[in-house]
Formats: C-alpha cells, sequence, structure tokens
C-alpha cells in the first residue's frame, strides 16, 4: 500500500481495539504488525523481540509523523535546552513525575481499574447465568429468541468494552498527563497531549454507556454500577477541566 492510502497519525489517538476497528487497511500501524507476525512456535525470547521491535517502529513512526507535523506548521526549531536548563529540567523531573502520579485523574484512573477489575472476577459467571435464565425463557414460550439473543448481544457488547477500556483508561490517561510532567510550548506536542486526552474522553463515554447497559440488565448490581459510574464521572471532569479543549480535537480519521 502506497503511504499516501494511510491516514496520518491514526494508530496515535485510538484505542488499539483493531478487531472493531474499520480504518485497519488504512492503519500504518496495522499494516506493519500484520507483515511480520510472530511466528507460532517462536520461543518466549523471539516472542519479546518481535514485541519490542514492533513498539520500536510504532514509537518511530509516531516521531515521523510529529515532526512531519512540526515542518508542516513552521515549527522546527529543535536546538536543545543547555547544560544549566538541563540540569534545572532534571531537578524537577521527579517533581513533575510525581505531581503526574498525584494527579486526581490518574488517581481515579487507576482506582477505577482496580475496582471494576475486581467486580468482573466477581460477576465472571453472570453472563452464562444469563444466557442459560433466556434459554430457559425461550424454552417456556415466556420470551422470544430474537429478543433474548438481542439481550444476549448487548449485554456481551457491554461486558467486552468494560473488559477493554478499564485497562486503557489508566495508561492513555497517564499518556495525557505527560503535559505535566514534560511541560512544552510546541504546538504539534501540546496537540498530541490534546488528542490523548480526547481518546479517554471517549474511552470514558464508551466505558459509561456500557455500566448503563449492565445496570439495566441487572439492577440488583445497583450498587456497583453506580461506583463504577460515579469514578468515570469524576475521571471525566478532571479530563475536562485539564483539557478543555479536549472534546473539540478531531482525531485523524476517527472524528470525521
Amino acid at each position: 500500500m502506497e503511504d499516501s492510502e494511510f491516514i496520518p497519525g491514526i494508530y496515535n489517538y485510538c484505542d488499539t481495539w483493531c478487531e472493531r476497528c474499520p480504518f485497519t487497511a488504512r492503519c500504518q500501524s496495522f499494516q506493519l504488525q500484520r507483515q511480520e507476525p510472530v511466528a507460532p512456535t517462536a520461543s518466549s525470547a523471539n516472542k519479546g523481540e518481535v514485541l519490542v521491535q514492533q513498539l520500536t517502529e510504532a514509537l518511530n513512526m509516531t516521531r515521523q509523523y510529529l515532526d512531519k507535523l512540526r515542518a508542516q506548521t513552521g515549527n522546527t526549531d529543535t536546538e536543545g535546552p543547555t547544560e544549566e536548563e538541563k540540569r534545572m529540567l532534571e531537578e524537577r523531573a521527579a517533581f513533575r513525575r510525581q505531581q503526574a502520579k498525584n494527579h486526581p485523574a490518574a488517581q481515579l484512573s487507576h482506582q477505577y481499574m482496580r475496582e471494576s477489575g475486581v467486580w468482573l472476577a466477581s460477576e465472571a459467571q453472570l453472563l452464562e447465568e444469563t444466557g442459560q435464565q433466556q434459554l430457559t425463557h425461550v424454552e417456556l414460550g415466556i420470551g422470544s429468541q430474537d429478543d433474548a439473543m438481542t439481550l444476549l448481544n448487548g449485554l456481551k457488547d457491554a461486558w467486552e468494552k468494560i473488559k477493554w477500556y478499564r485497562t486503557l483508561i489508566p495508561v492513555k490517561t497517564m499518556s495525557a498527563l505527560r503535559i505535566l510532567t514534560e511541560p512544552t510550548t510546541d504546538t504539534t506536542l501540546m496537540s498530541y497531549y490534546l488528542g490523548k486526552a480526547k481518546l479517554v474522553l471517549v474511552c470514558i463515554d464508551q466505558s459509561l454507556t456500557a455500566w448503563e447497559t449492565v445496570l439495566a440488565s441487572y439492577p440488583d448490581k445497583l450498587d456497583e454500577a453506580l461506583d463504577a459510574l460515579a469514578l468515570l464521572t469524576r475521571l471525566r471532569r478532571e479530563m475536562e477541566i485539564l483539557f478543555p479543549d479536549a472534546r473539540a480535537f478531531r482525531r485523524p480519521g476517527l472524528d470525521g
């Protein structure tokens, strides 16, 4: 595929859920990974080497994308800091990293990951039990097969979204919070962090909808669902305060 057919930088702001993505044919990162699959018989060491290589190449593509954006916007100043500036930056680095870790958004994202993980583990049989219940209803003529399948498919989708986004949210939140640990006036980098914040908000929105689906089907899980909804709502508020322009950010290919 020609480079011109790829959507520039789409992989920087996606949820990495490739099997659900309609743009894999136009994603350079996906095509790169598909061209270099891990052999089924490869040793663990070889698999690790391949993964490192793929991640390195993906990071290189990100750097190239940012460099290209800088060139397009005329922001090509690559002069490094002076020795004195380096010393000051090093002295502040540890403080800034801790500042990001202590930020309410970081704390909330990790708390949500932990608590949602506990809930998923404790309710591991819930979908199967619901399936058995719906099967019984169909056999007794209480409900139709179509209605049962619609309900089960909706619950399965919600379950999968909760599982997928619970780990992605803290990772991408910390990525966006790098703006605190690596403050910059580089407009390209600032836009990059804004795009990461937009991704976090999209993941939160998807998760909120999924939890609402769970709550609608399992009113007896009200307390757990409300706890998750509250954490996500607080996290969304923190991200919108820190990145007030994130909602307006247009992710390449993903936001039209």
